[in-house]
């Protein structure tokens, strides 16, 4: 086995940053030490070669022959170094993708669905925010957004299509059974939900039921809230399938004129367009449209 005789990193970084800036005053400055440690350790390194690496010359300094020929060949190694450490650390370091989601799509889809993507994908962690009021994506809180839309267009983000949905209209099976035509709706109230007064209406439309309205009803900021205050007999919600197919099948909601309507939007994933290619990205999005 070669025995290799090589000076001290420190050494071939100080001589590297003088060479490439041809000042140790500068290059004191890139590595964050004083001029005077620049300047001892190329005197270090010119020590171990035994040869001078640079001209020291009235206000400035040039590479001598030896120093032009030694700094390419320590200026690639470096490069390979940092380039080969930086490709290992992506490859091993833990991985964390921040996912905006509204809260009921996190409590009664996401959530019970995470752990098969844990399994899959034990390097990612994933961060949930469902703190925003906001319908839109906000990249500078998230990586990747779980939005509903009905405008895929905003500038310099990517959209993937993931599902449409049907509106379905809820309540607890005790209202269900008291309503038998379309115009028994009007003997409830329609909870409303912030963003999304207007699924109530399409919905009443599709029934054939006249004037329902929301302008009295208790209004929440989440269909999360909503969707429990139905549970407990305060009313109607309206709301996207998927967020009660669970408590449609277990008898806790009941869709008591068994009908639906496409809602207008979409679901989508989205993320900034430039951030497409990146790993942790690509698994959630390949995991997620699996499901769907």
């Amino acid at each position: 086995m070669v025995r290799r005789t090589l000076p001290p990193l420190t050494t071939l970084r100080a001589f590297e940053a003088a060479a490439r800036l041809v000042s140790f005053k500068a290059a004191a400055e890139e590595l964050r030490v004083t001029q005077s440690a620049i300047s001892h350790q190329v005197a270090s390194l010119e020590r171990h070669l035994g040869t001078p690496l640079f001209l020291r010359l009235p206000g400035r300094v040039e590479l001598s022959e030896a120093g032009a020929i030694y700094f390419p060949v320590v200026q690639d190694a470096l490069d390979r170094i940092a380039l080969t450490t930086d490709l290992i650390r992506q490859t091993h370091a833990p991985v964390s993708l921040t996912v905006q989601v509204y809260v009921t799509v996190a409590v009664r889809w996401l959530i019970p669905r995470l752990q098969t993507f844990k399994e899959a994908f034990p390097e990612v962690a994933v961060n949930l925010d469902a703190s925003l009021l906001d319908w839109e994506f906000n990249p500078d809180r998230a990586d990747i957004g779980f939005i509903y839309t009905r405008t895929p267009n905003r500038p310099n983000l990517s959209y993937t299509l993931l599902r449409r949905e049907r509106l379905v209209g809820v309540c607890s099976p005790a209202i269900a059974r008291a309503i038998k035509t379309p115009e028994d709706l009007r003997h409830f109230s329609f909870l409303a939900v912030s963003g999304t007064t207007e699924d109530a209406a399409i919905w009443a439309a599709s029934v054939g039921a006249t004037g329902v309205s929301q302008k009295s009803a208790p209004l929440f900021d989440s269909n999360l809230l909503a969707i429990e205050a139905a549970i407990n007999g305060q009313g109607l919600v309206v709301v996207p399938q998927f967020l009660v197919e669970a408590d449609i099948a277990a008898g806790t909601l009941v869709a008591p004129l068994g009908s639906d309507v496409m809602q207008l939007g979409g679901w989508y994933l989205v993320h900034l367009e430039r951030r497409g290619n990146e790993k942790a990205m690509r698994k959630f999005l390949q995991w997620i449209q699996g499901l769907v």
